[in-house]
């Protein structure tokens, strides 16, 4: 059966299938089942295979599938709704975790020390100068700096 730009159904009411006669393959939909898992799917494809279904489970529910990717012209309802509490972050949110960049902090000079050196420079902080006092016989001065770090919005010493 041949029928040109409708089929009706209900009052008045139509579904329209048309064709500008210009596509490079053949498309239909297809109505069908397994009498299994599957027993009602309504499918669209074409000459080279399908593209999306949708399809009723036996326990009712409707699961709907796309062979390829899905572009969504408008996120508006991606919203928390699709978001798992604690597994996704926003940009913001991930950039206040991280560290984004790296510095050294103003010099300390904590003074001279005996002719064993520098015992450590504090938690979080690293010997930058070391150097020979000649006003004493083994005395040794030397600065350590505080590294710092950018997360969020603001620098951070390390502390540990």
């Amino acid at each position: 059966m041949i029928v040109l730009g409708a089929i009706r159904a209900g009052n008045g009411k139509k579904l329209s299938l048309t064709s500008t006669n210009n596509s490079a393959l053949n498309a239909g939909f297809n109505l069908w089942g397994d009498g299994g898992n599957r027993p009602t799917v309504i499918e669209l494809g074409d000459d080279q295979g399908w593209h999306l279904y949708s399809q009723r489970n036996t326990d009712g529910s409707i699961q709907f599938v796309v062979n390829g990717q899905v572009i969504p012209d408008n996120y508006g309802n991606f919203d928390a709704r699709y978001l798992s509490s604690g597994n996704v972050y926003t940009k913001g949110e991930s950039d206040n975790r991280y560290v984004q960049n790296i510095q050294r902090g103003a010099p300390v000079w904590p003074g001279k020390v005996d002719e064993y050196g520098p015992n450590e420079a504090p938690a979080g902080c690293f010997l930058t100068q070391a150097r020979h006092d000649p006003t004493t016989a083994y005395g040794v001065t030397f600065a350590y700096r505080p590294l710092q770090m950018w997360v969020g919005n603001g620098w951070r010493t390390i502390n540990g």
